[in-house]
């Protein structure tokens, strides 16, 4: 935070103070509360509505505004200058910054200001977000408030986003996260059977952070990738290769990834593995990713789990149950994105400071294609060619809400909402990490730490030269000491939570069938301790008191039969 040798003056007047700052009145001479109270007065607030107070100093018009409030909205106050937050707190009524609808809060730190923000709005339903600037004290720090309101506008759109997806995508994310631990029993089970279908070279286990002592290159599909595939081949053997699922089948056999990175839950992604099922590669899989896909490839696995539902209380606190048993792995924040996903793990397997290098990861379309030339998508753009059907559609050539973006090197890049609002993320997670350097040459612009390929060699160089002793690093070190194969360690209490979740499922469904009576009170207990068969509904917040609705219960008890039907034909690897 901003502290000064000159201390803001309270400069009393007719009608209260004003404050005399760095030169300049805070409020107007005259009538310090006139502004503010006119402009509260005169704002409409909408539902679910966050108000983001900035600087608000001496406090005029807080009052007039919570009282204003919806009773589901709220307001964040934000001061980035230390010695006017302290007058601030002070000067502001306690009940004010007591009040349940309203937090104070003082940094000039995004990242502080989105962890205060997430746990004040946590079981909140929040829409949208505006801004209301309380004192001329948002002028000392412009540019910061101006970029927690963007952010704070993309944290609470990711919020929804977020949403959608877990609406449209949630039961198959729940369905793919129980088959994956009945996968996990399965290999225990059937290790030591050399007749079982399941090939027994191919393990399961937790990945190592910061285990990776080599520069890592995190390969996205983008078209940015066709440039950097010479470099990438000219340093393999000094680099750890990522390669998102798109981007495997066209890099094998020139460049053979040290690991691939498989998010997609649903049952297209195979076809990006036609043809190389069988390479020993290993795969760094999502708990939710498709399990029929895992179950056929070769390669060792480790799982991470891309935390789907963060915003819901009653998911993070089945989730929780799961870390405390230690049986739920490495957790990231929900992306979307494989290309982001893959940064997040290579910032996680990365020892401090390692030189992190990426490209493909353009959120944008180049020229004639969306992806690579080497991607799975392009090929598969030319493998339906016939005389009748032509390398491009309409849609693919116009895709929905395209528009132009700024591109790196100032030129234009196109793009959609989707990948522009990936690119956002990209800009708020990894952009201003010191390690991470951009090689790809076009997409859009990421405010990334951009450099070309003589640089990036550069870089690998100078590690080798000055760390090789110290880390003791060998080119040729075992390319699989980023797992730890301890599922086997982990077979009881991952046995316990399927045993207990087939229970609660079947009592449940005994309930609703009229088999036992029970209680309201005991059905609400199973069914918060259940989220996954209702956390898709459209009509479900985690605020919602409509759990023993007969209409909500009715679609449940659809629910628990195609739950429990994964737990009924996977049951021989619990008993």
């Amino acid at each position: 935070m901003t502290a000064n040798n000159e201390k803001p003056e309270l400069i009393p007047i007719d009608s209260g103070f004003s404050v005399l700052y760095k030169g300049k009145y805070l409020y107007s001479k005259r009538s310090p509360q006139k502004n503010i109270l006119q402009l509260i007065s005169s704002i409409v607030i909408q539902n679910e509505t966050l108000v983001l107070c900035v600087s608000p100093v001496l406090g005029y018009g807080l009052k007039e505004l919570l009282e204003k409030l919806p009773t589901d909205s709220f307001a964040i106050g934000l001061e980035a200058d230390e010695d006017l937050l302290k007058l601030s707190k002070n000067k502001i009524d306690k009940n004010i910054l007591e009040d349940s609808k309203f937090l104070y809060t003082g940094t000039d730190s995004i990242n502080i200001l989105l962890k205060q923000f997430d746990d004040f709005i946590k079981g909140k339903k929040i829409r949208r977000v505006i801004r209301i600037d309380f004192s001329g004290g948002t002028a000392l720090n412009q540019s910061f408030y101006s970029q927690a309101f963007d952010f704070i506008s993309q944290y609470i759109s990711q919020i929804w986003i977020n949403r959608l997806t877990l609406i449209q995508f949630g039961r198959n994310y729940a369905r793919n996260f129980f088959k994956n631990y009945y996968s996990i029993l399965r290999f225990i089970v059937k290790s030591s059977d050399k007749s079982s279908a399941l090939n027994i070279n191919s393990c399961f286990g937790s990945l190592i952070e910061k285990s990776v002592n080599r520069p890592i290159v995190v390969i996205g599909a983008g078209p940015s990738l066709d440039s950097s595939i010479e470099f990438i081949k000219e340093n393999r053997d000094r680099l750890f290769v990522l390669a998102v699922d798109a981007a495997f089948s066209g890099l094998y056999p020139e460049i053979r990834p040290d690991a691939v990175v498989l998010l997609e839950s649903q049952y297209w992604i195979q076809k990006a593995f036609i043809g190389i099922t069988d390479l020993d590669i290993p795969i760094i899989a999502d708990l939710t990713s498709n399990p029929s896909l895992l179950v056929k490839l070769n390669g060792n696995k480790a799982f991470f789990f891309t935390d789907y539902s963060a915003q819901d209380s009653v998911a993070s606190s089945f989730f929780s149950v799961l870390k405390e048993k230690n049986i739920l792995p490495l957790r990231l924040e929900a992306m979307g994105s494989v290309g982001l996903a893959a940064l997040a793990l290579a910032e996680r397997l990365a020892f401090d400071g390692l030189p992190i290098f990426h490209t493909g990861l353009d959120f944008s379309w180049g020229r004639g294609f969306s992806h690579s030339k080497l991607s799975y998508q392009v090929k598969n753009l030319f493998s339906d060619i016939s005389k009748i059907k032509s390398l491009y559609t309409g849609e693919s050539l116009f895709p929905n809400k395209l528009s132009f973006e700024k591109g790196k090197n100032g030129s234009l890049a196109f793009t959609s909402p989707n990948l522009k609002n990936y690119g956002e993320l990209y800009k708020k997670l990894f952009a201003s990490k010191e390690n991470f350097f951009d090689i790809g040459q076009s997409g859009l612009e990421l405010n990334s730490k951009k450099i070309n390929f003589d640089t990036a060699k550069k870089i690998i160089d100078d590690f080798y030269s000055c760390y090789e002793a110290s880390c003791s690093i060998n080119k040729n070190n075992d390319k699989k000491n980023f797992i730890n194969y301890n599922y086997a360690d982990k077979e009881k209490a991952i046995k316990d939570f399927l045993i207990s979740e087939k229970e609660k499922l079947l009592r449940l469904k005994s309930i609703f069938t009229g088999k036992i009576v029970s209680s309201d009170a005991e059905i609400k207990t199973l069914l918060l301790s259940m989220p996954y068969l209702y956390l898709h509904f459209p009509d479900y917040n985690s605020l919602s008191e409509t759990l023993l609705d007969k209409h909500f219960l009715s679609r449940v008890r659809i629910e628990i039969e195609y739950f429990l039907k994964i737990h009924l034909t996977n049951e021989n690897f619990i008993n």
